[in-house]
């Protein structure tokens, strides 16, 4: 975002078909949740969520929904002489219930043959805000167990029933890194960043993948977005012997009602350009830009939306 409003900015010099009057965007991270929740202030233009809300809820607010990227949410640990382990998702699902409570389990076990695992105890950690990571994450939980899908769900809020909870990526790195035997779940980019080992996760084909772009541009290959009403769409444990199945979306949400359309239309212009002409800046970071056809139905969404207001 920071990189996109660089560029936005930057671009007022070079004319263009763009309408806005004002070239700067101000954007504050905060978890999807809190993002979502600040629409309602007046001087807001746009969040970013990696939940979709619902076509009823968009109506209600008198709001647009549209994908800008997409992504992959990693499966960190900290395990001592461990470079690469496998996982699956109701084993992921167990370790999180408590069911699973050391490396040396025989269910990672089998998973992992050929690996020496050490009997420590495993420490899961878990964003205590509300976090579209923590959406994603429980999402593929509850597609993998029963159990999970019946007591939690899926939500950006979760009662966890055990592990270590933090506010924000950032801390939630930082306590992997400092915690031996521990387990967390994050942005892939971030994780990358942060030299954190991270688990290769066992897909519908029965491979096992290792989060990044390639894993992402599967599942994105695997979805029709033409019947996606308002764009929400799972990419949660798509076909696809290449897909990494712990993949999404982060979508921007835009008030319409009761705003000019000079207004709207200057966030419409900023992720125009981003469209056109970040895809590199999304990729230095270990996103997924958009596909062009995607973008042009957007593009043609931002028309149909802005001529029912």
């Amino acid at each position: 975002m920071a990189k996109w409003a660089e560029n936005y900015k930057a671009s007022r010099t070079d004319g263009g078909d763009f309408t806005s009057p004002d070239w700067t965007v101000d954007y504050e991270l905060v978890g999807s949740l809190a993002g979502v929740m600040r629409l309602s202030q007046p001087e807001m233009d746009f969040a970013a969520t990696d939940v979709p809300l619902s076509h009823a809820e968009l109506v209600k607010h008198g709001r647009q929904q549209f994908p800008i990227v997409l992504g992959s949410v990693a499966i960190a640990i900290n395990l001592e002489g461990i470079g690469r382990l496998n996982l699956s998702g109701p084993l992921l699902a167990d370790i999180y219930l408590g069911k699973v409570q050391s490396w040396s389990d025989p269910a990672i076990k089998q998973l992992n043959p050929e690996l020496n695992l050490p009997d420590v105890k495993i420490t899961p950690i878990h964003r205590k805000d509300g976090s579209g990571t923590t959406y994603m994450f429980t999402n593929y939980l509850s597609t993998a167990n029963d159990e999970w899908k019946a007591k939690y769900g899926a939500d950006t809020l979760i009662a966890w029933p055990w592990g270590t909870g933090v506010e924000g990526t950032q801390d939630l790195i930082l306590a992997v890194k400092a915690t031996k035997g521990a387990i967390a779940y994050a942005e892939y980019g971030q994780v990358e960043r942060a030299d954190l080992t991270v688990a290769a996760i066992k897909n519908k084909s029965g491979k096992f993948v290792l989060p990044g772009p390639e894993g992402v541009r599967a599942a994105q290959a695997a979805v029709d977005w033409t019947k996606a009403e308002d764009f929400a769409l799972s990419l949660t444990d798509q076909p696809g012997e290449a897909t990494y199945p712990i993949c999404g979306a982060t979508y921007a949400v835009v008030p319409i009602e009761g705003r000019s359309p000079s207004r709207y239309r200057r966030v419409h212009d900023y992720f125009r350009l981003a469209f056109e002409s970040g895809g590199r800046d999304a990729q230095a970071l270990r996103y997924v830009p958009l596909s062009e056809p995607l973008v042009s139905r957007i593009k043609q969404y931002w028309l149909i939306g802005s001529s029912t207001q």
